[in-house]
């Protein structure tokens, strides 16, 4: 937004002695310089993020950050990313990785003086990485996106783009999001059968309520076992718990655990899904793990997943 400059004008009034003159001037309209007002941004831990101006040198954390930025059309804005995001982020947005700088692992913490070194305007990040309260000495704005839904990864996405000047982008990716979604999610609703499930993130962590990954499991047509086990978005359970619950279908994350692994935790064998063969490796975890625009993808693999044989629209890239 742009604050209009005032009009001044001025009024002169002449008076004679035997006659009522009065003279109107208005004065040359003056121009001042049009300044741009800060952007002021609040974060999903509830921190208000102010921006001089949209920016332009960006350090992203996290895969999930870079792949919005880098759909925002970004690239050439990014001048630091972590270790992380050249190990797991998936196609196509791995092959945009190229070039792009990176400032070291971001867990249990950064790297301050190489985020420093990087000269950023804006880091966009997750909570719990250490380090990031540092950078406000150096005046650096951060701004946390940790979003509790697919709703909330929209909105994450509308944030960036606010942040960077890229508006009309992001709006465009949320709306392309939002149809294709939709478009599975009217193929899942042909199904009747919703099955339970446990997603094991590794360990017996899972995902609970008030997490994306909850939201986009029921999105699939199924019960996430694990929103009912605990009020944390992303809890460690017990095998006694999973086995209690006895989900239909369970689902492992390859790069955490492994299907040999799951069937010998104790009790495991009289669940359901270990019974019936049930378990699956998701394809490419980082499409369902990721609060990004994958996430389009990673509902279509947890529907073939869960819903073997239902047909699919195809998707327009």
């Amino acid at each position: 937004m742009k604050q209009s400059s005032t009009l001044l004008r001025g009024l002169a009034v002449a008076a004679a002695a035997a006659l009522a003159l009065v003279t109107t001037g208005f004065s040359k309209p003056t121009s001042a310089p049009v300044k741009s007002q800060p952007i002021r941004l609040v974060d999903d831990i509830g921190q208000t993020v102010v921006l001089p101006r949209p920016a332009t040198r960006i350090v992203t954390l996290e895969p999930s950050n870079a792949e919005i930025a880098l759909d925002l059309g970004l690239k050439r804005d990014i001048v630091g990313t972590d270790t992380s995001t050249f190990e797991y982020t998936p196609p196509p947005w791995n092959r945009e990785l190229r070039g792009l700088h990176s400032i070291g692992p971001s867990y249990p913490g950064i790297n301050v003086e190489e985020v420093v070194a990087a000269k950023p305007d804006l880091v966009i990040a997750s909570e719990g990485i250490d380090g990031l309260s540092a950078l406000r000495t150096f005046h650096i704005p951060v701004l946390i996106l940790e979003p509790e839904s697919v709703a909330g990864v929209y909105h994450d996405i509308l944030l960036v783009g606010e942040a960077t000047g890229r508006t009309a982008a992001a709006e465009r990716i949320v709306a392309q999001m939002k149809q294709q979604m939709a478009e599975i999610e009217a193929a899942v609703k042909r199904v009747k059968s919703r099955p339970t499930v446990f997603y094991d993130l590794g360990d017996l962590y899972t995902a609970g309520p008030h997490s994306f990954v909850n939201s986009l499991i029921d999105m699939a047509g199924a019960v996430n076992i694990g929103a009912f086990l605990s009020k944390q978005p992303y809890p460690q359970v017990t095998a006694e718990q999973v086995v209690k619950a006895d989900p239909e279908d369970i689902l492992i994350d390859p790069d955490a655990t492994t299907i040999a692994r799951e069937k010998r935790y104790a009790g495991f064998s009289a669940i359901t899904a270990v019974k019936t063969g049930h378990i699956y490796a998701l394809p490419n975890s980082s499409y369902v793990n990721e609060p990004s625009p994958a996430l389009v993808m990673g509902l279509e693999e947890l529907v073939r997943l869960l819903h073997p044989g239902l047909k699919l629209p195809r998707l327009n890239s």
